[in-house]
């Protein structure tokens, strides 16, 4: 009779052979950034996202790949500004998105100001597995800013939140205050954006959209909108370094419930994940 936890393997030398009973199941194996438990069955095969992963990181094989993702773990990014920034032909840069895409890493989508334009982004799983050192990504502002600008058109309802995310969760740690403003300020937040941003612990209901003022050189600028980016490239002189770029879609369209949670979803975490990112 087999121990408990203990199943017989067959006659050995000296007579039945007891083996743990783990080693004829599933082997469990666990991701500890993210703490979930995965499984792996006996023949080799996974389940849950190990293939995902092991793709993410075949993808990653190729030196310009991590060079595109370094870029992108910064800044949304269009074609143009990713040839430029590594200087490869755009043949090759298509080939490299490409499989970036297909491993889950990368997202493209059409500018919601120059329809020309089509911008790339790191998946969500992508940002939490980022290949860039921190020391890389804080090098990439210089001494530090002195403040936090989050740019949007309207400035009612992406960059206002993006700034009070900031001022909540980072300003009393960072020392480091943010404030928004708009290229085209509306007159006021929609109610739906003011519901929408109560869900997340926001308050925009006293919010009043403002103009963007003079920049400064130790401003870091974070334009959390197509049309604003590429507006400010041509109407403001922009400091140094370059802006960051947060490619997030406009909820006003839609003026759905749903459009305005999934933005405000997105600027969270990106809020988050930008405080470890720059040197203060």
């Amino acid at each position: 009779m087999a121990l408990p936890g203990w199943v017989v393997r067959g006659p050995g030398a000296g007579g039945d052979e007891l083996t743990p009973a783990i080693l004829t199941r599933d082997i469990l194996t666990v991701n500890i950034r993210s703490m979930k438990v995965e499984r792996i069955n006996e023949d080799g095969t996974a389940h849950g996202d190990l293939h995902a992963r092991a793709a993410r990181h075949a993808a990653l094989a190729e030196p310009l790949r991590i060079r595109i993702t370094d870029l992108l773990t910064l800044s949304d990014l269009s074609s143009t500004e990713l040839r430029t920034e590594i200087g490869i032909r755009s043949n090759l840069l298509a080939h490299h998105l490409n499989v970036l895409e297909g491993a889950g890493m990368v997202t493209r989508r059409r500018s919601d100001g120059d329809r020309r334009r089509c911008y790339s982004t790191l998946t969500l799983e992508a940002r939490n597995t980022a290949v860039l050192s921190l020391a890389q990504a804080r090098s990439a502002h210089g001494n530090g800013p002195r403040r936090v600008v989050f740019i949007c058109t309207g400035n009612s309802a992406r960059s206002p939140f993006a700034a009070a995310r900031w001022n909540a969760e980072l300003q009393e740690e960072l020392g480091v205050r943010a404030v928004s403003a708009g290229t085209f300020p509306a007159s006021a937040p929609s109610t739906q954006s003011v519901e929408a941003a109560a869900t997340f612990g926001v308050d925009l209901s006293a919010h009043r959209p403002r103009p963007v003022g003079e920049l400064e050189a130790h401003d870091l600028l974070v334009i959390v909108c197509d049309r604003a980016y590429e507006e400010l490239s041509t109407r403001f002189p922009l400091p140094t370094p370059r802006p960051r770029h947060w490619s997030v879609p406009d909820p006003g369209p839609s003026g759905s419930a749903a459009a305005y949670e999934s933005c405000f979803g997105d600027i969270d975490l990106r809020v988050k994940d930008l405080g470890s990112t720059v040197k203060f």
